[in-house]
């Protein structure tokens, strides 16, 4: 069985719908098949025309809901803040200066970012000791800077109440 091209499909379609007398024996010389071919197409035409509505229709109805689905989508974008590393570094810092613990840290960022996303306690712990370390050496020169200030602030405490 030879598959026809779709252009001789279409014509013998043509054909068979035209009512033309000769017409479907003609088309079926030029196409070089049987008249019955000619007719089975003018009578699946309609039929392949309306499923291809139909699949138009249902693609069309797709399009809308991916539209919709990406205004969505955008809208979560414009309101999402992207947290990097150095943002989840300052959280936990931030949270051990203020006294929460880093488990407590750890189930905080839980609520923000996917389970996936969320640094482990190790990790936490590792990121605020080596905060720890530099702000113990920056501390340090302080420390030596400040301590006459101090000295003095002490000695009007204790002798001058206040």
């Amino acid at each position: 069985m030879s598959k026809l091209p779709f252009s001789t499909w279409i014509r013998n379609a043509a054909a068979a719908l035209s009512g033309q007398h000769g017409a479907v024996s003609q088309q079926a010389a030029e196409a070089g098949c049987s008249r019955q071919t000619v007719y089975v197409h003018g009578q699946q035409l309609p039929e392949r025309l309306a499923e291809s509505d139909r699949r138009i229709d249902n693609l069309q109805m797709e399009i809308g809901r991916l539209k919709e689905e990406r205004e969505q989508l955008q809208k979560r974008l414009q309101q999402s803040v992207e947290i990097g590393p150095e943002a989840l570094q300052r959280f936990a810092v931030v949270g051990q200066a203020i006294g929460i613990s880093l488990r407590q840290t750890e189930e905080l960022l839980g609520t923000l970012l996917p389970a996936e996303q969320v640094p482990d306690h190790a990790t936490l712990g590792r990121w605020t000791a080596a905060a720890g370390q530099r702000a113990g050496a920056v501390l340090a020169v302080l420390d030596r800077m400040c301590a006459p200030a101090v000295r003095t602030l002490c000695v009007d405490e204790i002798f001058f109440g206040g």
